[in-house]
Order: structure tokens, then C-alpha cells, then sequence
């Protein structure tokens, strides 16, 4: 009744994240990163005083928030996460344990539950998702650790991150969607679609990148090879599964920003005795223009393109971080270039496009990466499915020195991922044009001293 091979991942995954999570290993409230204290905030608000109002709180000192004219601060992030944490932390409450009580072992806690617990059941995914690849089980749980750690995903796992939670529920979204096309049972597919829809839009509610793969996932179900009468049925499904979470999302956040938009997507709520930018260096002169002018097309151009590759190559790049993710895009394109079923190659073809759709918005949007933390938290909610195409790599011969090549990329994406989650989210983040994981081993060697930038709130 137990499987050892399918167990395997998830139970590495834990031993791995439990003595490395941020609780234990920064629990000063002055270490604790903007964003995680707003989440924290807003779980304390919501259990201990029945509202999303943080002003209360005491991890209200986050500079994530706004404040409406009515006087109210909220938490700048989408609101999902914080509700579905605070059933937990009720009971913690109502057992005696709290944030003022115990704060280390509640946060804990909460992080468990929140992103580490999800992620190693998404490795147990991603086990089962291996089965289309006809690997033997030894291989596909190697292939499920493999995406964890190598990926940079377990960097966040350590952490109270919605965007590896996101990631998470992306997964369960994909796994549903498999296991659909596996089964014989006509009512258990027709489950899957509903899961499927409700994972994906719950996801997308936790990180707003993930509306891309909410709506991808929906084409990959046109690729199924079942009547047309089915596909339509099963697509009615992922929809209706999708509607819950986003009503609720609705309803949470609308009283609050007055429409679906996160608090962050609306600057005139921004509290302007907390200036974000002060906290950040003057821009590296190499990207400043030598004349005030304002910028042309073409110069507007290159900046763009000099970010997108930067998203890649640069101190927060994907490729500098984790290269074992190049093996994730040969196995893409074995993936196209094979007698593959058709279903398989619409899914890889569909990761590919929400990956670069989110790569692109985020290189657009910003021009500077400094928020981005460790690596680049922005790009997780596709990382995992796009390592995981590296199974269509493995099932194939290959030379001993290509296999030596694969093993250094996964060494090198291991130790990285490894140092990451020592410290992914630190209160400053990371230098804008520096490798971050040098940064995270200098933070390793030399802990810094917990600052007093919470002091600023201290009258409010």
C-alpha cells in the first residue's frame, strides 16, 4: 500500500526544508522580508481582530501595504493566501499558540503548511506526472527531486512565498490534467478537469503571473484525444472549478482596492512616508544615458532587450542561477521533434509560451531586479513544469560525457538552490547587478545584524 519510489521525493523535499526554514534561521521580526510580513499581518488581523485592516498588527512595520483615505491599511498582495492561512492559525489561536506566545514556532508553522507541505506533495505530482514519459520509477523519482532542487524552487520552500505556493498548485493543476488522459473512468477525468480549474485559478489568485498557465491549460484540454462532445464537457468543468476561487478573490479584494486589482497595481494607495526607492541604490551608471533627452524607440528598445536578457544571463538570470534549466528546453523540443501524442506536445509547447509571456511582462514592467530577491521569485510559477520536461531527455541513450554534463548542471543548480534557501528573502533583498548566490553565501558567512527599520513605525 506504500510506495517507496513515490514517497522518496516528497520525504526529501522535508528533511531538506525543515532545518533550513526562515523561522529558525532569522526569526527577528526586523530580519523578516516586506512581503512575508504583510502575509503575517494579514493572518494575524483576520484571526485575532476579524478584519483585513493591519494597522493592529505587529508585523504592520511592512512596507507592502497601502493606505486608503479612509485611514485603513491593508496589505499591498492579494488577500487569498492569507485567508486560506488563517483557518490554521485559528486553531493555533484558540490551542494557545500566537504570534505574541510563540512567534517562532507559529510562523513555522505557518509556512509549513502554507509552501513547504504543498510543494512536497506537488514532488509526489511530479513522480505520477512521469508516467508519460515511461520512465522506470527509480528515474521518475529522481526526475521529481530533480525539479524541486534544481529548478531554484526549494530556495522558496523555506520561506511564507505565494509565488512557490503558486507554483505548487500550477503543478497539481498539470498533474490533474494528466491523470485525466490516463484514466479509464469517464466520471474520475471529468473530476480531474474540475480539480484541474480549481488549482489553476487558485494559483493565479496567489501569484498573478499564474493567469497565464490558468488560461494555457484550458487549450491543453482542446488537445485531448477525446469526442468533441467530452472535451467541451470537460472544459465546462476546468471553468466551473475555475469560478470558486476567483469569486471569493473578487469578494476579498474589491472592498478593498475597489476592483480585481492587487493593492500593489495601485500606486495612489501607496503611504508616502514609506518611499520604496529609498531604500534602493542609484541606478549602475552603465544603464543611465549619458544625455537627458528623452529616450527614442530604438533606446527604449535595447533597454528592453537588454533586460530580457538580463533575465537570463544577468546577477538575478535564470541560466546563471540554475542551468540545469537548458535541459528542460532540449527536452521540449525532443518533445516536438518525436512521434509524441499530440496532448503531450500542446502541453510542452503551451509551458514554453506562459513561461515566455511571464518573462516578458516582468521585463517589461521593471527596470531593475533588486525586488526579485534570490535568483528571481517572479519566474517560479513556471520553473517547476519547465525542468520537468527534461524526462523526455532522460528516456533517451546518451554518451557518458553528455551524461557528465547534465550531472555538473544539476550539481551547480543543486548547490545554488541549496544556498538560496538559507536566507531567499532577506529584509534589504539583494544587490541589483550582483550574483545573488554570492550574496547569499556572504549572508551565510557573515549573518548581518537584525536592523531597526521597524522603528520608523513605531508612532503609527
Amino acid at each position: 500500500m506504500v510506495r517507496p519510489w513515490a514517497l522518496s521525493a516528497p520525504i526529501a523535499v522535508l528533511l531538506i526544508c525543515l532545518p533550513l526554514m526562515r523561522p529558525l534561521r532569522h526569526p527577528a521580526s526586523a530580519t523578516i522580508s516586506d512581503d512575508e510580513q504583510a502575509r503575517l499581518a494579514t493572518i494575524q488581523s483576520l484571526v485575532e481582530q476579524h478584519t483585513l485592516d493591519i494597522r493592529g498588527s505587529e508585523f504592520r512595520a511592512t512596507r507592502c501595504h497601502i493606505e486608503k483615505p479612509d485611514g485603513h491599511w491593508y496589505s499591498d498582495q492579494s488577500p487569498m493566501m492569507s485567508v486560506l492561512l488563517s483557518g490554521p492559525y485559528w486553531v493555533m489561536y484558540r490551542s494557545g499558540l500566537s504570534f505574541d506566545r510563540n512567534p517562532v514556532w507559529a510562523e513555522y508553522l505557518l509556512t509549513l503548511f502554507g509552501v513547504t507541505l504543498p510543494i512536497a506533495f506537488a514532488a509526489g505530482l511530479l513522480y505520477r506526472m512521469g508516467r508519460i514519459f515511461e520512465l522506470k520509477r527509480p528515474w521518475r523519482a529522481g526526475l521529481a527531486l530533480a525539479v524541486v532542487v534544481g529548478s531554484g524552487w526549494i530556495s522558496y520552500a523555506t520561506v511564507l512565498s505565494a509565488g512557490a505556493a503558486a507554483a505548487a498548485l500550477v503543478v497539481m493543476a498539470a498533474a490533474c490534467l494528466v491523470q485525466a488522459t490516463l484514466t479509464s473512468r469517464g466520471a474520475a477525468a471529468l473530476t480531474c478537469m474540475a480539480s484541474a480549474g480549481l488549482c489553476a485559478a487558485l494559483a493565479s489568485t496567489y501569484e498573478l503571473s499564474a493567469l497565464a498557465f490558468l488560461l494555457l491549460l484550458l487549450l491543453v484540454i482542446s488537445a485531448f484525444g477525446w469526442p468533441t462532445t467530452a472535451r467541451l464537457a470537460g472544459g465546462a468543468l476546468y471553468v466551473l472549478g475555475a469560478t470558486v476561487p476567483l469569486l471569493l478573490y473578487a469578494s476579498l479584494n474589491k472592498p478593498i482596492t475597489g476592483d480585481l486589482r492587487p493593492g500593489f497595481l495601485h500606486p495612489e494607495f501607496r503611504l508616502q512616508v514609506v518611499d520604496r526607492a529609498a531604500d534602493r541604490k542609484a541606478p549602475d551608471p552603465r544603464w543611465l544615458d549619458e544625455e537627458d533627452d528623452p529616450p527614442t524607440r530604438w533606446r527604449i528598445a535595447l533597454r528592453s532587450a537588454g533586460r530580457f536578457v538580463a533575465a537570463f544571463l544577468g546577477g538575478h538570470g535564470l541560466l546563471t542561477h540554475f542551468p540545469i534549466l537548458v535541459m528542460g528546453l532540449v527536452g521540449v523540443s525532443m518533445v516536438m521533434h518525436r512521434h509524441w501524442p499530440a496532448t503531450t506536445k500542446v502541453f510542452a509547447g503551451l509551458t514554453m509560451a506562459g513561461a515566455l509571456a511571464i518573462i516578458v511582462g516582468y521585463t517589461a514592467a521593471h527596470g531593475e531586479w533588486k525586488d526579485a530577491m534570490f535568483a528571481n521569485r517572479w519566474f517560479l510559477v513556471f520553473l517547476p513544469l519547465t525542468l520537468f520536461w527534461a524526462g523526455a531527455w532522460l528516456r533517451r541513450p546518451h554518451r557518458p560525457v553528455t551524461w557528465a554534463t547534465a550531472g555538473v548542471l544539476l550539481g551547480f543548480s543543486t548547490i545554488v538552490a541549496l544556498l538560496g534557501a538559507t536566507d531567499p528573502q532577506p529584509r534589504q533583498g539583494y544587490e541589483q547587478y550582483r550574483y545573488t548566490a554570492a550574496g547569499a553565501w556572504m549572508h551565510l558567512v557573515q549573518p548581518q545584524q537584525p536592523s531597526g527599520q521597524g522603528e520608523m513605525f513605531a508612532d503609527q
